[in-house]
């Protein structure tokens, strides 16, 4: 590379010149992990004070005029604990707009979510326990490992709605709309299904012990491994494309149609 300069010039200058490639080379990855380790840092940030002004506006809601539109809030991890976000007092009155909003690990325990719109809604992991969400819109809502126990969801309306490893122990589903619902392995013992709707709906692996589905319609179901033990199937609605667990016969006074 210079042919007139001494081997130790070379390897001198060569030293030098590749010292310099590293040390650009370092400033560049070295500014690039600090501009990445910001950005990350500015995302958590905007993030926890998106979430601190949902909830705000949540209990606001709550509060003082169910106005603001609770539409695609951000509500990870709230606590909001026996909040009303149902309907008022006049006729006309909704509960909130919760549509597509993240309510993922949410505490919600004794919240009053009846007639809210749901639809869309992240509430995995979301503890639901006596929650009361009579007529509310869940279609297609991620309610994956939820605590339901003992929630009411009186025609509630959970079509397509994902349901699987939920606990929904003593739920009141009674009237609620599951058409298509994934329920495989929820834990639904002594749960209150009368008159629901679970036309093709999921049930695989799904606990229901004890649970009351009189009068259900079970069109299309999908019930294999479900552990149907003591469950009340009296005028429950069945066709040739039910999927009964292995073994298990319906009684007679389900009826087959």
């Amino acid at each position: 590379m210079f042919p007139n300069l001494p081997p130790e010039a070379q390897a001198a200058i060569i030293g030098g010149i590749a010292g310099g490639i590293l040390g650009i080379l370092g400033a560049i990855l070295g500014g690039w992990v600090q501009s990445r380790t910001w950005y990350s840092y500015e995302q958590k940030r905007t993030a926890a004070e998106e979430r601190k002004r949902c909830i705000q506006v949540a209990l606001h809601w709550a509060i003082s005029g169910r106005k603001d539109s609770l539409r695609r809030a951000n509500l990870q991890d709230a606590d909001l604990r026996g909040v009303d976000l149902g309907p008022g007092p006049d006729e006309e009155d909704k509960g909130a707009d919760l549509s597509y909003s993240s309510l993922r690990r949410a505490d919600l325990t004794d919240a009053n979510l009846g007639a809210a719109d749901l639809t869309g809604a992240n509430l995995r992991s979301a503890i639901l326990r006596s929650a009361d969400l009579t007529g509310a819109g869940l279609r297609g809502a991620n309610l994956r490992r939820a605590n339901m126990t003992a929630a009411k969801l009186e025609g509630a309306k959970l079509g397509y709605a994902n349901l699987t490893y939920a606990n929904l122990t003593y739920a009141n589903l009674r009237g609620a709309y599951l058409e298509i619902a994934d329920l495989r392995d929820a834990d639904l013992l002594f749960a209150k299904l009368g008159s629901a709707k679970l036309r093709g709906a999921k049930l695989g692996d799904a606990i229901l012990t004890g649970a009351d589905l009189r009068h259900a319609y079970l069109w299309h179901a999908d019930l294999t491994g479900a552990d149907l033990a003591g469950a009340k199937l009296r005028g429950a609605r069945y066709n040739q494309k039910t999927v009964w667990p292995d073994g298990f016969t319906p009684p007679p006074e389900a009826i087959k149609v």
